[in-house]
């Protein structure tokens, strides 16, 4: 029973990496395009994004089964009932920043002013790098049982938000000029819900942070990041 345990744990441990791994490509690939200054993906690109979006959601599924099944079958000691456990929460994590990526493509997509996403493009590009930086920080976190990774991870979100405020700001005040414009208006609109997804994408690296807190700290340290 013991080796079968260790097996079970082994296994998931690998599935997480391969998860980790593929959510970290779908944000390269949606960070590259950001910074290129394009609003669209090459049509290689956007059918490697959506395989691989199929990939994440049954891995996804796999690691949470393996977990339940692990915990029912092999009676885990505390210490593993709480990596188990951290593990499932980040996977629901991993999952929502893959979806997420995919939405951003999207909203991009719908910009109809190229002229307006360019003098937004700097704010996007700078709230990518810090919110793909902290996920990558926070899964290696979990891996690595690097508990600096984590309080890192944890602080630099609101940076991020810092970002999307100031962002925001700049997007009321050009609205307000050019109301009467439908495409700069559903440019604007799209720019917003792209940074909100950005931002969101920070939330759950955060989250996946605190997970790997309390995985190898034992505390919970959801809603105290104040």
């Amino acid at each position: 029973m013991p080796q079968k345990k260790d097996e079970a744990i082994l296994n998931i441990i690998a599935d997480y990496e391969k998860l980790a791994n593929l959510v970290l490509h779908q944000l390269d690939i949606v960070q590259k395009l950001i910074v290129s200054g394009k609003l669209r993906l090459d049509e290689s690109l956007h059918e490697e994004l959506i395989k691989n979006e199929e990939k994440i959601n049954k891995l996804e599924v796999k690691l949470s089964d393996e977990v339940i099944n692990s915990i029912a079958l092999y009676q885990p000691v505390a210490s593993q009932i709480r990596k188990l456990m951290s593990c499932y929460r980040i996977t629901i994590s991993l999952e929502r920043i893959g979806d997420l990526a995919i939405s951003i493509v999207k909203l991009m997509g719908r910009i109809e002013s190229e002229e307006v996403y360019t003098s937004l493009s700097g704010f996007m590009a700078k709230m990518m790098d810090l919110s793909v930086d902290m996920s990558r920080r926070s899964m290696l976190s979990f891996i690595n049982q690097d508990m600096e990774l984590a309080k890192w991870t944890i602080k630099s979100e609101t940076i991020v938000d810092e970002f999307n405020h100031k962002m925001l700001k700049k997007v009321a005040e050009r609205v307000s000029l050019m109301i009467e414009d439908r495409n700069i208006l559903i440019s604007f609109i799209n720019i917003k819900e792209m940074a909100a997804a950005i931002e969101r994408i920070a939330d759950h690296a955060a989250n996946i942070a605190e997970a790997s807190f309390y995985s190898f700290e034992g505390k919970d340290i959801r809603h105290k990041r104040n």
